[in-house]
């Protein structure tokens, strides 16, 4: 779903996206299946080139339990602030600068996502916002209780014996 940036108004655009409207079914299928969905979101321009997205995203996905292997639902209600604007193209002889000075969180929060030929791919854009909510390892409710289970760890000295100190023998002799 592809929509001309230049076209939204200056007060903003609302877009509601459901299973029943169809128009992301197609995309989001080999993330969420037959599962409902209910994207949301807010499109206002912030200058002539710039926009900001705001709204929330709510689905489920049908998961596999990393530890115990039992199917379950995984539900995803992601919140959306993001900033858009055009792609820049990187110069060959162009750096980049890193700042030493510690952000505040809100702005480790903001997230830019950009644009090209004025056009803004929201389909994409919804399907790798539900992509990143999915975690690696997921956990049923069950696993994810139960502290007992925790994640084994690899390392390669655990079948070498460890010998004990000869010196912590001398440690509990008590000289009179």
């Amino acid at each position: 779903m592809k929509i001309k940036v230049q076209e939204i108004p200056e007060n903003g655009k609302n877009y509601l996206l459901t299973r029943e409207t169809a128009e992301l079914n197609d995309l989001l299928k080999d993330l969420i299946g037959q599962n409902p969905y209910n994207v949301g979101l807010f499109i206002k321009p912030m200058s002539t080139k710039d926009y900001q997205i705001t709204g929330t995203i709510d689905t489920v996905t049908n998961e596999q339990c990393s530890l115990c292997a039992e199917d379950f639902d995984y539900k995803i209600n992601k919140k959306i602030v993001e900033y858009l604007i055009p792609f820049q193209e990187d110069d060959r002889k162009s750096h980049y600068s890193r700042t030493s000075v510690d952000m505040s969180d809100d702005v480790q929060d903001m997230h830019v996502t950009t644009y090209r030929g004025g056009q803004f791919e929201m389909g994409e854009f919804v399907h790798e916002a539900i992509a990143f909510e999915v975690p690696f390892n997921p956990k049923c409710e069950a696993c994810s209780k139960n502290n007992s289970l925790a994640p084994f760890k690899y390392d390669e000295k655990m079948d070498i014996e460890v010998k004990k100190n000869p010196f912590e023998t001398l440690k509990g002799i008590k000289l009179n």
